[in-house]
């Protein structure tokens, strides 16, 4: 049978122009499912990087949001480098996860900076660096700010080209003191050029015969190691050979374009312009491939006009070069480039960047993950409807079932429809998410069974969906020296939509273990006097609700993923390791923050400790919050002022109103120097704490003697309270 699947290698120019013209153009795009593998989320557009490095736009200003772009046009999203690809077994190789397969590829996977022989001993001392991966290059440039004086040793940038000498003039810009050297063949610059380096006080150097601070490399451009090793044909900048139909002569179905392809009867420099230009006729043959009619062929220009910013203190102006010929600078070519860079990257801002389609389904509006759990009071009113009151009043993360006197067994279940694109790393992350009832239990994964819904597609397709989440699942439950013991899987009968693999639903039940006596920690057993510590910053909901809205999350992106893929296993572990010193229990109470938010889940806390404390004939107990404690991702509160929020913001905000209308003196949850905030501050630090999380943190009431003990990797956010 016949397996369909075409995959982008890379995040470059003209594969994010690809999705652009698909999402505008939905009739253009293949019917087969598409994926897109790329080292980054966020590609830099590297005409207008210079810019950012000479403080005139900011970094976001520059850069195209690769994974919110994938959303929008229905692309499966594979954040990941491609380590080779094996082009007999149609096979991607990826780092520390299961390959790919493909039926069909698109190769556009730019091109990285070459490192001069001479340069290699400085860039292994990090003494050097290179121009790319941009974002790289852009955090090690501003840690030099601090050192723009006159006194200190100069930065050289290396490069004979184009883009070494803007981004000269770019920090010039950037660092009006301290000396600047262009280590370059002064014979291959234009005198008009050169003599405006020398105005700029850039001076240029043949030979590195002096005491330097850093070296800056823009070296030319060559393809990556895992490139350069397969036997493609390539010119003698290690770009692909591609025909006038952009395809490969070596192997059927592979389109090469970008920096890292040439025609073979069109040669021409490495050129964002022609990235772009290319992908006209690059959509079309992609349609026209895979339903096996003849081809388009392109004829690219061979000279671009090519303009350089020269970034002067006043009245910006820039250089035209075309062919041996260098005009200006002119401020009539800088507007002329702003207007060009700024067209093209306000094609990739719009809010409307939804592609337009007739099918219907569940929205993909719709917040997924633990934000697609039903409403707190839609559980709760099913629950004492169907006799099951003890499971609205007294909820618990795990239960028990199984003892032997010493060792107790535990069990929880938890799923829910795919949070990502990606299959493997949404099995991974919902695998985690499971595993965090047991650790909110103080218990250990042991094993794991697994319930699968798959969307109804094209079988080998439906199996690599399949293997991908399988192998998401069993290598997360054997790094926690777990056992995956089976499952059961079918098919769903709703219409699914592309990306194909967001038709994904996951439930896991999972097996954890208390060993050598321990009991399991309850909700209901805070004690008056208690602090409550996180593990973790909120805001994960707001942060998907954001890329929804295609708003730039890079600033919190990496954090947050990383935070999603992270097992807090550790923690549980570190606490039995500091309760075998003290000979004692650090934990009375314990939860995890998911699907109800922080405020939903405390609400649990405090109603089954009540509850439990008034069988018991004990005091009732409240809780009072710190706001300013709670940690956020970075942008968060950004987006919070926006009016960002998951759709399950409203019913969770149901659960705090209901909490904050009763009387101060009675209300189970209270805020610290609540009179001395302001409205708008106040409604900001809730809507965090309304938030619903997935893989969120875990949540602890212990003696407040274990705070120094515990500092490191939990925070304290309150306290518990006599009512």
């Amino acid at each position: 049978m016949t397996f369909n699947h075409l995959v982008l290698i890379g995040g470059g120019h003209s594969n994010v122009s690809l999705l652009k013209k698909w999402l505008m153009f939905p009739k253009l795009m293949p019917e087969i499912p598409v994926s897109i593998i790329s080292r980054d989320s966020h590609l830099v557009y590297s005409a207008i990087f210079p810019s950012v490095i000479s403080k005139s736009i900011t970094l976001e200003e520059s850069l195209i949001d690769i994974k919110s772009l994938a959303k929008n046009a229905k692309v499966s999203f594979i954040e990941e480098e491609v380590k080779d690809i094996d082009f007999n077994l149609k096979k991607i190789v990826l780092s520390n996860r299961p390959s790919v397969n493909y039926s069909k590829l698109v190769l556009n996977y730019g091109s990285q900076t070459i490192i001069p022989k001479e340069f290699e001993l400085l860039v292994k001392n990090r003494n050097a660096f290179t121009i790319k991966p941009f974002l790289r290059a852009y955090e090690l440039i501003k840690k030099e700010d601090i050192f723009d004086s006159i006194n200190e040793l100069p930065f050289v940038i290396v490069g004979s080209g184009l883009a070494a000498i803007e981004l000269s003039y770019a920090l010039r810009k950037r660092w009006r003191n301290r000396s600047l050297k262009l280590l370059c063949d002064s014979r291959k610059i234009n005198n008009t050029i050169l003599k405006s380096l020398r105005n700029f006080n850039i001076d240029l150097v043949e030979k590195l015969n002096f005491d330097y601070g850093k070296i800056l490399l823009c070296t030319g451009n060559t393809s990556p190691l895992w490139a350069q090793k397969k036997l493609l044909d390539s010119d003698s900048d290690g770009r692909i050979i591609t025909n006038q139909n952009l395809q490969i002569k070596s192997f059927s179905g592979i389109f090469a374009v970008g920096d890292c392809a040439v025609v073979c009867s069109s040669k021409r420099p490495a050129s964002g312009v022609f990235a772009v230009k290319v992908v006209n006729t690059l959509v079309q043959n992609l349609k026209k491939d895979i339903e096996g009619r003849s081809l388009q062929k392109w004829f690219p220009q061979k000279i671009g006009l090519q303009i350089v910013n020269i970034f002067p203190s006043h009245h910006s102006k820039a250089f035209a070069i075309y062919r041996n010929f260098v005009f200006g600078p002119s401020f009539l070519f800088w507007i002329l480039k702003y207007k060009i860079d700024l067209n093209f990257i306000n094609k990739f801002r719009s809010k409307r960047l939804v592609m337009k389609s007739s099918e219907k389904n569940i929205s993909l509006n719709d917040c997924r993950g633990c934000a697609a759990k039903i409403p707190q009071f839609v559980l709760n009113k099913s629950l004492i409807n169907s006799n099951l009151n003890s499971f609205a009043s007294s909820p618990e993360d795990s239960v028990e079932i199984y003892q032997n006197g010493q060792d107790i067994i535990l069990q929880s279940v938890d799923g829910f429809p795919a949070l990502v694109s990606d299959p493997w790393l949404n099995a991974k992350i919902t695998t985690l998410h499971a595993c965090s009832d047991l650790w909110a239990c103080g218990a250990k994964l042991s094993s794991a069974q697994a319930l699968i819904s798959l969307p109804k597609v094209e079988r080998e397709f439906q199996s690599y969906l399949f293997s991908q989440s399988l192998q998401g699942i069993k290598s997360t439950v054997k790094d926690h020296e777990g056992e995956l013991l089976g499952g059961h899987t079918f098919e769903a009968r709703s219409l699914v939509n592309k990306p194909y693999s967001l038709g994904i639903d996951i439930s896991l039940t999972v097996q954890g273990i208390l060993k050598n006596g321990a009991k399991p920690w309850l909700k209901s057993r805070m004690n008056i006097g208690d602090i409550l510590m996180m593990s973790r910053p909120l805001g994960i909901g707001i942060y998907f609700a954001g890329q929804m809205q295609n708003i730039n999350m890079l600033g919190s992106s990496s954090e947050i993923i990383n935070n999603l893929v992270k097992s807090q296993q550790y923690l549980i572990d570190e606490i039995y390791l500091f309760q075998n010193q003290f000979k004692e229990s650090l934990v009375n109470a314990a939860t995890d923050i998911t699907g109800y938010g922080f405020i939903g889940h405390l609400k649990e806390m405090i109603e089954s400790s009540n509850l439990y404390r008034q069988r018991n004939n004990l005091e009732p107990l409240k809780v009072l919050l710190d706001l300013f404690a709670f940690k956020a991702y970075p942008g968060v509160f950004d987006l919070i002022r926006k009016d960002v929020k998951s759709t399950l913001f409203e019913s969770n905000k149901e659960i705090f109103d209901k909490i904050y209308k009763v009387n101060k003196q009675k209300r189970i949850i209270n805020f610290l120097n609540e009179n001395s905030l302001d409205q708008e501050t106040f409604n900001e630090r809730i809507s965090l704490l309304l938030d619903p999380q997935t893989c969120g943190p875990l949540l602890i009431s212990c003696n407040r003697k274990y705070e120094n003990v515990l500092k490191d990797k939990w925070y304290k956010v309150g306290e518990v309270v006599e009512m």
